[in-house]
C-alpha cells in the first residue's frame, strides 16, 4: 500500500472518531460536587441549537446532535454570523448533596433569553416574542436553581435566546462575555453585586455628565430670566437640557431594561431639538442671513429625524449601517452652515463669533469623525474603530466623546456670560445716555408754562418711552404781548427721535430771538432739517388782539372751539428744500379756545384694535375737554405713540382782570 493511501485512510478513521464522539457528548457538566469552593465558572463548551422547540427545555431530551459553542464567545463568531431570531443552549449542573440553596448567574446574554432548569422556567430577561422587545441593560439578575430531579444531583439548563435582527450585523446572539457562574447562592449573590459596582462605574460618568449639564443649564436660564428679550440664553438652557437627556438614558442602562427602538427615538427627539436650539442660538447671537444654505441645513434636521422615526418603527428595515451613514451626511451639511456662519461674522470683526468658533469646531469634528467611524463599523468596512475613543479606565472609565462635549458646553456657557457682561456694561452706558438726553429734553420741553396776559395756555406731554419724539414750545414776546407756538412730531421714536426733538427745539428758540413770524420760522426749520429725518409741525403766532397767522408742515390741524380750522395739506419739514408751507390768518375772539394735537392721539389702540380716532377727539373737544383730559383719555385707550395736547385760550377781560 502506497504511503499516500495510508494517510488518507488515517485521516478518514480520525473523521469518522470525531463525529461519533461529538454525537455520544454532551454539553459540558460544570460540577459543583468536586470543587473546593461553592463557586464554578460557566465558561466552556454548551449544546446550540438555532430554532424553537418547548421540548428543547425538557431534561431528558437528546441533545447530542446539538453543536458545541463555546460559552464566552457569541455565535456569530462560531459559525453563525447571520442569526437572528430563537435559538437554544443547553448544559448540565451538577450539584454537590451538602449544598442547599444553588443559584445560577448567566453572562450578558443577546438579546433576550428564558431560563429553564429540569424543564421548569425560572425567569425571563427582556420581552420574548410574540410581544418581543429588543432591550439593553438591566440588573444582574441570577435564578435560585430547584432541587435537582435525579439522584445523580444533576440538574439540566435549557435557555432560549432571542436575538433582535437590528442587532445581527454587528453583533452575535447568545453569551457576549464569560463570566456566567453557579454555586452557593450567598456568593453568587456577592458576585452579582461586584458586577453590578461595576456597570455602576461604568456609568457613573454618564450620571456626572447629565447633572452637570443639568446644573449648568441653570445658568442661562437665570440669564434669560433676567432678560427674557435675549432669547440666546434660552436656547443655551435648551441645548444643555436637552443634552442631559441621553446621558441619563445610558446611566439608567446600568439598572433598567431599556427598548432600544424607543431608546434611539428618544435620542432622535432629542437630537433635533438640540439642533434645532443650535440653529436658533447662532440666529440670535449672529443673525446670519437666511439663505439656501441655511434652507437646506434646516431640512437636513428633518429628514434625518423622519428617517430616525422610519428605523425605530421597522426595526432599522434599511440597515444601522444606512441610518448611520444618513444621520453622518446631514450632521455634516448642518455643522457646514455654522461653521461658514461663524467664518463670515468672524471676517467682519464679530467678537461672539470668533469666540464660538473654536468649541463649534471642535465638537463638530469630533461628530464627524465619530459619526464616519460608525457608520463604517456598521457597515462592516472596517471593524478596528466603532466611533469610541476611551482615553482613561481608571477610577472612571472616560471616553472623547464626553470630554468634548464638556469643552464645548462649557465653552458656549463662558462665552455667553462674557457676552452678558458686555451686553450690561453696553446697556449701562445706554442708560447714562438716555438719562443725559432726558434731562437736556426737559429743559427744553417745559413742565411750567408762562403767565401770558390775557391767554390762558394749558399742556400735557406724555411721551411713550424714555425720550419722546414730540416737542412743543410756547414763546411770548417781551414787548408787543404776542405769543410764538410750535408743536410737532420727529418720525420715528426713541433716543434718536428724541434728540432730533431737541435740536429743533434749540432751532425755534434760536429764531426766536430774530423774528416771531412763523413762515421764517418754518423755513429755517426745514432748511436745518435736510438730510436728518421728517418732521410734522405747525408754528403760529397770536398778537394781543387774538390775530393769529397759523403756518402747517404736514401736521394735524387743530380745533377751534371744537370745530377742525381747515388748515391745507403740505409735506413735512425735511422733505424738500426752500419749501413753500401753506398760510392760514384767522383771529382768536374774547373766550375762542384752540387746541392743538399731536397724532399720538388719534393713533392710540385699545385691546381690539380700535383707534381712538377723530370722531372721539372731535366729542371731547366739543365738551371742552382739558389738555391734560384728552391725553389722559388717550393714555388709557392704548398709548402707541408719543401724546402731547397744547390748548391756546383767549379769556375775556372780566377774566383777565
Amino acid at each position: 500500500m502506497k504511503p499516500s493511501l495510508r494517510m488518507r485512510k488515517l485521516s478518514l478513521w480520525l473523521i469518522v472518531w470525531m463525529l461519533v464522539a461529538c454525537a455520544v457528548a454532551r454539553g459540558q457538566s460544570f460540577d459543583l460536587a468536586n470543587g473546593r469552593v461553592p463557586l464554578v465558572s460557566l465558561d466552556g463548551l454548551w449544546r446550540f441549537q438555532p430554532g424553537d422547540n418547548p421540548a428543547w427545555a425538557d431534561p431528558n431530551f437528546d441533545d447530542s446532535k446539538w453543536v458545541l459553542l463555546r460559552s464566552d464567545q457569541d455565535w456569530g463568531s462560531q459559525g453563525y454570523p447571520k442569526l437572528s431570531g430563537l435559538a437554544w443552549y443547553r448544559f448540565e449542573v451538577t450539584a454537590p448533596k451538602g449544598l442547599s440553596k444553588i443559584s445560577i448567574l448567566l453572562p450578558d446574554m443577546m438579546t433576550c433569553y428564558e431560563v429553564y432548569a429540569d424543564g421548569k422556567l425560572l425567569g425571563t430577561v427582556g420581552k420574548m416574542p410574540p410581544n418581543r422587545m429588543p432591550y439593553g441593560g438591566g440588573e444582574i439578575e441570577y435564578f435560585a436553581l430547584p432541587a435537582p430531579a435525579s439522584g445523580s444531583g444533576k440538574i439540566v439548563i435549557a435557555l432560549r435566546v432571542w436575538h433582535w435582527p437590528g442587532w445581527v450585523k454587528y453583533y452575535g446572539g447568545g453569551p457576549r462575555y464569560g463570566g456566567g457562574l453557579v454555586g452557593d447562592t450567598i456568593l453568587i449573590g456577592g458576585e452579582a453585586r461586584r458586577m453590578a459596582d461595576s456597570i455602576f462605574r461604568y456609568r457613573a460618568l454618564d450620571l456626572f455628565m447629565c447633572i452637570f449639564e443639568g446644573l449648568a443649564a441653570l445658568a442661562p436660564l437665570t440669564l434669560f430670566l433676567l432678560r427674557s428679550k435675549d432669547k440666546e440664553y434660552l436656547w443655551l438652557f435648551v441645548m444643555l437640557l436637552v443634552s442631559a437627556g441621553p446621558h441619563l438614558l445610558q446611566f439608567a442602562i446600568s439598572s433598567t431594561i431599556v427598548n432600544v427602538e424607543q431608546r434611539d427615538l428618544i435620542n432622535a427627539i432629542l437630537s433635533v431639538i438640540e439642533n434645532v436650539a443650535e440653529v436658533l442660538f447662532l440666529l440670535e447671537v449672529l443673525r446670519p442671513k437666511k439663505t439656501w444654505f441655511f434652507k437646506f441645513a434646516v431640512a437636513t434636521i428633518a429628514l434625518s429625524f423622519a428617517d430616525s422615526v422610519f428605523a425605530s418603527f421597522s426595526g432599522s428595515y434599511l440597515g444601522v449601517g444606512f441610518d448611520a451613514a444618513f444621520s453622518v451626511i446631514c450632521e455634516t451639511i448642518l455643522s457646514a452652515w455654522m461653521v461658514s456662519v461663524l467664518v463670515n461674522r468672524g471676517k467682519r470683526a464679530s467678537i461672539d463669533a470668533r469666540l464660538i468658533l473654536g468649541p463649534v469646531a471642535l465638537m463638530m469634528g469630533y461628530n464627524l469623525v465619530s459619526g464616519l467611524g460608525w457608520a463604517t463599523y456598521a457597515f462592516g468596512w472596517q471593524h478596528a474603530f466603532n466611533g469610541q475613543v476611551t482615553l482613561v479606565n481608571q477610577p472612571l472609565p472616560i471616553d472623547l466623546s464626553t470630554v468634548v462635549e464638556a469643552i464645548y458646553l462649557i465653552g458656549l456657557s463662558g462665552i455667553l456670560v462674557l457676552r452678558f457682561a458686555r451686553t450690561r456694561s453696553e446697556e449701562e452706558r445706554i442708560t447714562a445716555e438716555v438719562q443725559a438726553a432726558q434731562e437736556v429734553q426737559q429743559y427744553f420741553i417745559p413742565s411750567q408754562l408762562p403767565a401770558i396776559p390775557g391767554f390762558k395756555i394749558e399742556s400735557a406731554y406724555r411721551p411713550a418711552r424714555e425720550v419722546g419724539g414730540d416737542f412743543f414750545q410756547v414763546l411770548p414776546h417781551e414787548t408787543d404781548g404776542s405769543i410764538l407756538v410750535a408743536l410737532g412730531d420727529v418720525a420715528g421714536k426713541g433716543l434718536q427721535a428724541g434728540m432730533l426733538a431737541t435740536l429743533i427745539v434749540g432751532a425755534v428758540r434760536t429764531a426766536a430771538r430774530f423774528t416771531t413770524d412763523p413762515k421764517l420760522v418754518m423755513a429755517l426749520l426745514n432748511e436745518r432739517l435736510q438730510g436728518r429725518g421728517l418732521v410734522t409741525c405747525m408754528a403760529m403766532r397770536v398778537d394781543k388782539d387774538g390775530s393769529a397767522t397759523l403756518v402747517n408742515a404736514g401736521h394735524l390741524p387743530p380745533y377751534l372751539n371744537g370745530a377742525e380750522l381747515q388748515v391745507e395739506g403740505s409735506l413735512p419739514l425735511g422733505a424738500v428744500a426752500a419749501m413753500e408751507f401753506p398760510e392760514l390768518h384767522f383771529k382768536l375772539a374774547d373766550g375762542d379756545s384752540l387746541m392743538l394735537m399731536s397724532d399720538g392721539i388719534v393713533e392710540a389702540q385699545d385691546a381690539d384694535g380700535h383707534l381712538f380716532g377723530f370722531d372721539r377727539i372731535a366729542k371731547m373737544v366739543n365738551e371742552r375737554v382739558t389738555a391734560s383730559g384728552l391725553a389722559t383719555a388717550a393714555q388709557e385707550f392704548g398709548q402707541e405713540d408719543d401724546i402731547t395736547v397744547l390748548s391756546v385760550a383767549r379769556m375775556q377781560p372780566a377774566m383777565a382782570v
